[in-house]
């Protein structure tokens, strides 16, 4: 990892301590996993195209896009788009969202500098590539995180709108520009290239179709000992469709975000059986505790008007999904027939 403290062309200061570098000219891979959403790779391909550069000087950008669907039916669109920038097309046919990412991974070219990873249901900023390199030349971090918010369809109901479920990271709120622990996931994301793919870390396989590979992967690097820091205005939007602003897309999604959870611990933390049945002991007892928690909370909330106990129930799937995950119940959120990257 580069060592950032014996470089000498700090100009500036930020809060709390952390340098500014002068930015430079830099290269960049946006990796783009895609499965049967034409409408928003072409909205996303027209956002990409319309990035401008102020705090950092334009960089060179290529594009990846990798499409997960068995027909390869996204090939004609990225045909057909007027890419402003060099538009690299891959088929994976394999279903999964781990063999999408790792094939996007693998496809960056020699020598670039950084990869930013965005989904194929979002939109980013005019700004979002700038802000990012911007916060990557203020920090030094090796990962740059950036808020995604959602953006629902009309009529959805406000209980739906309020809920932190669909905010990433969900804690952003109480994230400050440059703070250096935040949550990361593949939806807006900066990394230093030579820290994934063929030299570095790659999306766990066994994750493919559970989800939460990105998860694993960015616990990784931080493990590893690699630097985060948050970018408060490289902005995301992703576009909810009707039937995820729904009360049982969102207890699934919950269940699922347990799921994993033992997965991922077990692999970072466990050298051992005995530390393994350690962590699935820990997770079940804290588990159990919540269900029993939240569930007073939402018997206390039923009824009321403006649905105050779904919280509660969302926190109660979580933690079910926890227990399914620990006894290694699978759970296939994303199948073969309609794996979505």
């Amino acid at each position: 990892m580069e060592n950032h403290s014996k470089r000498t062309d700090c100009s500036l200061n930020v809060p709390w301590g952390r340098p500014i570098f002068e930015p430079k000219h830099s290269s960049l891979a946006v990796c783009i996993c895609t499965f049967k959403r034409p409408d928003g790779l072409l909205r996303l391909l027209a956002g990409l195209d319309g990035q401008v550069f102020a705090a950092v000087p334009q960089p060179s950008v290529c594009l990846i896009v990798v499409d997960n669907s068995p027909t390869a039916s996204a090939a004609a669109s990225c045909a057909a788009h007027p890419s402003r920038w060099p538009l690299h097309y891959l088929h994976e046919p394999q279903p999964g969202i781990s063999h999408a990412r790792n094939t996007a991974l693998a496809a960056v070219p020699a020598g670039t500098d950084f990869i930013a990873m965005i989904d194929d249901d979002e939109v980013p900023a005019p700004d979002w590539l700038d802000q990012l390199l911007a916060a990557q030349a203020r920090s030094g971090a090796d990962l740059i995180v950036g808020p995604t918010a959602p953006i629902f369809p009309p009529a959805t109901p406000g209980w739906v709108a309020a809920n932190s479920l669909f905010i990433k990271p969900e804690n952003q709120a109480s994230l400050r520009d440059l703070d250096p622990d935040p949550p990361a996931a593949t939806c807006n994301v900066l990394v230093r290239a030579g820290l994934l793919g063929p030299a570095g870390l790659s999306f766990e396989p066994a994750l493919a179709l559970s989800g939460g590979e990105d998860k694993l992967l960015f616990q990784s690097l931080k493990q590893h000992g690699h630097t985060f820091a948050f970018a408060a205005a490289a902005h995301v939007s992703e576009w909810i469709p009707p039937e995820r602003a729904t009360f049982a897309y969102m207890w699934r999604e919950s269940y699922r975000r347990g799921c994993v959870k033992y997965f991922v611990k077990q692999r970072l933390k466990s050298r051992s059986r005995l530390g393994s049945l350690r962590i699935a002991v820990r997770l079940v007892v804290k588990s159990l505790g919540l269900i029993a928690w939240h569930l007073l909370g939402m018997l206390a909330k039923l009824g009321r008007k403006d649905r105050a106990w779904i919280p509660s129930a969302l926190h109660m799937a979580d933690s079910l999904g926890t227990i399914a995950g620990t006894f290694q119940i699978p759970n296939r959120h994303y199948r073969p027939k309609d794996v979505k990257c």
